[in-house]
């Protein structure tokens, strides 16, 4: 009976603190990070700057100085290149998805054509599509056809922050090499793999001399890929930023483990439901941000 004490109590600590995150994902229903690591701003566990500086949450991991763990760099503008997590105007709602192309793109598309709303893709070149395919081409024609924003999540999904220099210009350059020879243009937008890179000016400048001008991060994160699309919690953080009376830039999937088809045309359809209801408008990136979406 102590011993059923003993783990009740055990579990009751741990949900009052937050389970140790086991995927590297931290906040909220997530977790903790494991000790001595931070948990960034988007929700990601790591040790350098990026994680443990700005916006940092200190209640899901470590948020004091990490100059002994890892190597920081000063965050200084770079014109010409910024991260950024909202659109400029307070009633635009940028729609946006990350790891495609996949099997359910074509469905989805249709589902936005019915629903008349662009959207910004954020494509990988080997992720869980090649997009040498045919299937991969076809969708991302469908998609340049449709009017959506095509832009780089990178060739391999590979964290920006772990690759070298010249690792980096392959990631991008490989992908755009392909988006160029489907669509006729090369991307202007991309989203770095897990939200790295913010504030290191080697990885901006990298990116600004390859015709990149804007890391387009999130400030509304689904979490469609950790509870498998449900609508009622997507919708609490809409909400929740829609009271903030601010642009919103959503981050939505193509692909997660256990997606179906379903789950994910349920979803936007009820995102495009409750937004239009809010009074915001569904637009591109180029469109949240005032760029111009290829180079």
């Amino acid at each position: 009976m102590k011993y059923i004490k003993f783990i009740l109590a055990a579990v009751a600590l741990i949900s009052s603190t937050g389970a140790a995150s086991a995927n590297g994902r931290c906040g909220g229903n997530l977790g903790k990070c494991p000790s001595g690591t931070c948990c960034s701003k988007y929700g990601y566990c790591g040790t350098t700057e990026d994680y443990c500086g700005a916006g940092c949450q200190a209640k899901f991991g470590d948020c004091k100085s990490t100059k002994s763990k890892a190597k920081t760099t000063k965050k200084e503008k770079v014109t010409g290149f910024q991260y950024y997590d909202h659109c400029v105007n307070k009633k635009h709602w940028a729609l946006t998805f990350d790891d495609g192309p996949y099997k359910y793109d074509l469905a989805l598309l249709s589902l936005l054509r019915k629903l008349n709303v662009k959207a910004t893709f954020f494509i990988n070149g080997a992720n869980v599509m090649d997009i040498k395919s045919s299937q991969a081409k076809e969708i991302i024609q469908t998609m340049n056809k449709d009017g959506h924003v095509i832009a780089s999540h990178t060739w391999s999904h590979a964290n920006i922050e772990e690759i070298s220099k010249s690792e980096l210009i392959s990631e991008m350059t490989k992908l755009e090499d392909y988006i160029y020879k489907y669509i006729g243009k090369k991307p202007a937008f991309m989203r770095p793999p897990y939200g790295a890179g913010d504030g290191n000016n080697e990885i901006a400048k990298t990116l600004k001399s390859l015709g990149y001008t804007a890391a387009c991060m999130w400030n509304v994160d689904t979490l469609d890929w950790d509870k498998t699309g449900n609508v009622d919690y997507a919708l609490s953080v809409f909400k929740k930023y829609v009271n903030k009376n601010v642009g919103i830039l959503s981050l939505n999937h193509n692909y997660y483990g256990d997606i179906s088809e379903k789950t994910l045309l349920t979803l936007v359809e009820a995102e495009v439901k409750y937004m239009r209801s809010q009074g915001y408008t569904p637009v591109t990136m180029d469109k949240c941000l005032g760029l111009k979406a290829y180079q």
